[in-house]
C-alpha cells in the first residue's frame, strides 16, 4: 500500500521483528511456517540499537512489521526511546493491549503511520474484532494517521458491501489492497476481473507488477530490511548483509543498480523523497 507522508528523516528501515503472530491469516507469507509456530520471542537490545543508531548521525524512520510486532515483550519501551529523536510506524493487526499505551505515551507527529490490517474473518474467528475497533478508534482519537487495510482476497467478493457499511458504521473506512499468491489455481494479483476490483475499489494501474531490473534504487544507500535476527540487508529481493542493527549499518556510497526482474516494491515509487534525497546527494540522475 503506498503512503503518502513528509519525509522528516534521512534513512529508513523495515524491521521484520518477529516472524510469530497471534493470528493464523491463510492467505499470510508466514502462514504455517515453523518460526511462527514456536521460539521464544527475543525482546529488542534497547541500548545496543540505540547506539548502532546514533553511530550513523542519521535520523531514521523504522517501520516495524512481522508477524505481529506487538508480540515482542518491549516493543511499547522501545519505541518510546526510539521517538525521542527518530520516527517510526506500525504494521499491526491492531489486537494487542499494549496499543493502548502507544497512544498514552508517543507523540502522534513521531509516528509517521499505522496500517492496520484488518483480516476480517480471522478476526471473527479469534473473537477479536471489538478489540480491533477499539483500538482504531482510540488511535484516531489521539491524531494518528491509521488507515485499515484489508487484504482484497476472492473469498471475501460477495461480503465487501456487508463489510463496508459494518464499519462505516463504527467511523471506520476500508481500504483495500491487492491479494498476492493462488487461490482456486489462479494467480493474482494477475486474475482479478475487472469487476471484482471494482467491487474492492482497487484501481487496475495501482497493481502494477514492477521490474526494476538496469534501474537505480537506493535499497542500501538510506534504506535496508532488519531480519528477526538483526541482520540488515539490502531489501527483500536482494538479500546483500549491509550490517546488523545492534553492531553497525554500512550504507552504500552509491545508488544501487538493480538486478532483480521481479520488485513488489520499488523504493522509487513508494518513498519518493528518499529516493530523491539519494539522487541528490550522490548527484546522479534517475
Amino acid at each position: 500500500m503506498k503512503i503518502k507522508e513528509k519525509t522528516r528523516y534521512d534513512a529508513e528501515l523495515q524491521w521484520y521483528v518477529t516472524n510469530r503472530c497471534n493470528m493464523n491469516c491463510h492467505y499470510c507469507f508466514n502462514a504455517n511456517s515453523i518460526a511462527k509456530k514456536f521460539g521464544k520471542i527475543a525482546p529488542i537490545n534497547i541500548s545496543k540499537l540505540i547506539r548502532t543508531l546514533d553511530k550513523t548521525n542519521k535520523i531514521f524512520k523504522i517501520n516495524f512489521l512481522g508477524g505481529e510486532p506487538f508480540l515482542v515483550p518491549n516493543i511499547v519501551e522501545a519505541c518510546i526511546i526510539l521517538t525521542k529523536k527518530h520516527y517510526i510506524s506500525f504494521n499491526t493487526n491492531l489486537t494487542s493491549t499494549e496499543v493502548k499505551k502507544i497512544t498514552e505515551k508517543i507523540n502522534p507527529a513521531r509516528i509517521s503511520y499505522i496500517t492496520a490490517s484488518l483480516h476480517i474473518k480471522e478476526l471473527e474467528k479469534c473473537n477479536l474484532i471489538n478489540r480491533y475497533i477499539d483500538n482504531f478508534l482510540l488511535c484516531k482519537k489521539k491524531g494518528f494517521n491509521i488507515d485499515a487495510i484489508e487484504v482484497a482476497h476472492p473469498l471475501l467478493l460477495n461480503e465487501v458491501a456487508k463489510y463496508k457499511t459494518f464499519f462505516k458504521e463504527r467511523n471506520i473506512d476500508i481500504k483495500f489492497t491487492a491479494f498476492i499468491g493462488k487461490y482456486n489455481g489462479k494467480k493474482y494479483p494477475e486474475s482479478y476481473t475487472l469487476k471484482e476490483l471494482k467491487i474492492f475499489g482497487i484501481k487496475k494501474n495501482k497493481i502494477t507488477i514492477f521490474n526494476q531490473k538496469g534501474k537505480k534504487c537506493n535499497a542500501g544507500y538510506n534504506s535496508g530490511i532488519i531480519l528477526p535476527n538483526g541482520n540488515i540487508i539490502r531489501c527483500n529481493q536482494i538479500n546483500d548483509k549491509i550490517g546488523n542493527i545492534y553492531k553497525n549499518i554500512t550504507f552504500e556510497n552509491n545508488l544501487f543498480i538493480c538486478s532483480s526482474e521481479f520488485c513488489g516494491c520499488p523504493l522509487k515509487m513508494y518513498n519518493k523523497p528518499l529516493f530523491k534525497k539519494a539522487l541528490k546527494e550522490t548527484k546522479t540522475s534517475d
